[in-house]
């Protein structure tokens, strides 16, 4: 006997339309003119003399333009007469090993031949003492042993940490300089508790440590470089903060609220540390990161080929499919819930048989007296936010936002024999 088709086969599934959401467009067209002209100013240049080593942070995220505007500051360090290095700086990613690390970042297209400079990779640390709230501060050997070291990395929201200071140069400095031991001193107490460890970690290696100035980038919502900034050390601390405000501003997200059901094709590491932003579902590891936005059921369909078996995230989801399910290996999963103190992340929600069946269990989970008026959406994951697909009742609202489109009529889902999507 099928239970499951006894209780949900009689679940519509409505009509959807596909809609374009509009973001601000803002970004740098000429990345490599806007560097050059950075290298001019005289408080950062004068930050690197002839004959220097110089190291430059490279983080695990595939930034926008990132194996470029690498090259381009390797280039300006060697007009200048240094040799520039490039350092592997993502804590306990890679799997915590040196050579781990550094084959991650030639993945993202840094190789020795590209940008011009040789990686040294490293877990080994020094300890920079102690900070004023207790903490050990841990240090890249490597860098430390450098004439100087610049901190690349973008600035945003983090998935989890909520703050003046969330995802950035801080955070390159505590946990990507401080390798695996670093990443243990900031998560330590959870997630929920990270954000001042940070703050008291990166600032004293900021005074004690060889960092010359932080390139601190910006992405609109479209994940194309909008603003990049060199700031001089003895102004992170102030700059960063302003950056992050500036960088919320430019998120993607909905342009509208109050979602009974989100259907998200794909979770995966490569989409966001979480599997799904927070930032744009709202729910965190920790609680609710965006409290803004209402989503009554999530349904997750499948992971990103990028991911394959670790499907980190899933369990911020309300119910999945056997697709994920079957796929999965937990180490991998348990192994970055465990590192991260987010345990909830590697929880697995109910598996349906098909795509079909997950949605109509997230539909009649719902509780709706009205189902056919639910307002449901369709989205490819958290890092596409421009296209989506949304039911009949939401379509109704949108067509009054003058920041969307609507591109298509009403149709419905094609799913295949197995009650799986085209």
């Amino acid at each position: 006997m099928d239970v499951m088709g006894s209780m949900l086969d009689n679940i519509e599934v409505p009509k959807f339309a596909r809609i374009k959401q509009f973001f601000d467009t803002t970004k740098i067209d000429d990345v490599e003119k806007h560097i050059n002209l950075q290298f001019k100013r005289e408080d950062i240049k004068r930050t690197i003399k002839a004959n220097q080593t110089i190291g430059i942070t490279v983080g695990s995220r595939g930034l926008a333009n990132l194996k470029d505007i690498v090259k381009f500051l390797c280039s300006n360090i060697k007009d200048l007469g240094a040799t520039p290095i490039i350092l592997p700086s993502m804590g306990s990613h890679g799997g915590a090993i040196a050579e781990g690390q550094a084959d991650f970042i030639r993945g993202l297209g840094i190789t020795e031949e590209y940008v011009g400079a040789e990686i040294k990779s490293s877990m080994e640390v020094i300890n920079l003492g102690t900070t004023e709230t207790g903490l050990e501060v841990y240090y890249d050997k490597i860098a430390s042993e450098l004439d100087g070291v610049i901190v690349l990395g973008r600035i945003k929201a983090h998935t989890d940490i909520d703050g003046e200071i969330e995802s950035g140069l801080h955070k390159m400095i505590a946990v990507g300089l401080g390798n695996h031991l670093g990443a243990q001193v900031v998560h330590a107490m959870g997630l929920g508790k990270a954000a001042p460890r940070i703050i008291s970690v990166a600032r004293h290696a900021l005074k004690h440590g060889n960092i010359i100035f932080g390139v601190g980038l910006l992405e609109n919502a479209y994940d194309e470089t909008s603003h990049i900034e060199f700031i001089p050390t003895a102004k992170i601390a102030e700059s960063e903060a302003k950056l992050l405000i500036r960088s919320k501003k430019q998120l993607p997200k909905f342009l509208f609220n109050d979602i009974d059901v989100l259907i998200v094709d794909e979770i995966g590491k490569n989409i966001s540390g979480n599997g799904m932003d927070p930032n744009i579902i709202g729910r965190g590891m920790i609680g609710y990161k965006n409290k803004e936005i209402r989503i009554n059921k999530i349904v997750t369909l499948d992971t990103t080929k990028e991911s394959g078996s670790n499907a980190f995230g899933v369990g911020l989801s309300d119910v999945t499919t056997k697709r994920i399910f079957d796929k999965l290996e937990t180490d991998a999963m348990y192994a970055n819930a465990v590192t991260a103190i987010a345990i909830i992340g590697a929880r697995i929600p109910i598996a349906m048989s098909s795509d079909k069946r997950a949605i109509q269990l997230a539909i009649r989970a719902v509780c709706s007296e009205e189902p056919k008026n639910l307002r449901i959406v369709r989205i490819k994951d958290t890092l596409s936010m421009s296209e989506m697909f949304v039911s009949e009742s939401l379509l109704n609202e949108v067509k009054n936002n003058e920041k969307i489109e609507i591109l298509s009529e009403l149709e419905s889902f094609e799913f295949d024999e197995q009650g799986n999507l085209f």
